[in-house]
């Protein structure tokens, strides 16, 4: 599986060769934070694919011909943005699979890190709060499941006397 993880580097760099972020730095290494930041292989695997679909040529089709996991793919493909969809119509759906959710907190956290930035413009700034809007619904949304899942915890028989022995 893990040459899965270097094919989805290999592709990302190919596909972003040359192209820059907004403040000028090499676009690759926004996808290689959002790869690394992922928890399990499907969301490093996901981090490395997410923006291949928006900045290239390459289709769905393309992906799968890879040999990428249906779940990876089917995610893809709702993280990836459609032409004429708006910013909420594509959060509605990137909310549909838990995957591209996990994988879009993860882009969302990395677009939002100011750390390095030295000045925002009005732009950015509207930006900025579209993103943290969009964060915490998708945010608030996993942490409802979380709290909906049921634990399944072994009960422990006690002892018998007999056990002891």
């Amino acid at each position: 599986m893990d040459h899965l993880l270097e094919t989805a580097i290999r592709l990302a760099a190919k596909v972003h060769k040359g192209q820059k972020d907004r403040f000028g730095k090499p676009y690759i290494l926004h996808v290689m934070r959002v790869m690394m930041r992922g928890h399990d292989f499907e969301e490093q695997v996901l981090g490395a694919l997410h923006d291949v679909l928006e900045r290239s040529d390459l289709t769905v089709v393309d992906i799968e011909a890879k040999g990428f996991p249906p779940r990876v793919v089917k995610a893809l493909r709702h993280i990836s943005r459609v032409e004429g969809e708006t910013y909420e119509m594509y959060i509605d759906r990137v909310m549909e699979d838990s995957l591209a959710i996990r994988v879009k907190l993860h882009d969302l956290a990395d677009k939002m890190d100011l750390l390095h930035v030295a000045q925002l413009d009005p732009a950015d700034l509207k930006r900025y709060n579209r993103q943290l809007t969009a964060y915490h619904r998708m945010k608030k949304l996993v942490e409802e499941a979380k709290a909906n899942m049921s634990l399944q915890v072994p009960v422990k028989k006690p002892r018998s006397g007999a056990d002891r022995a």
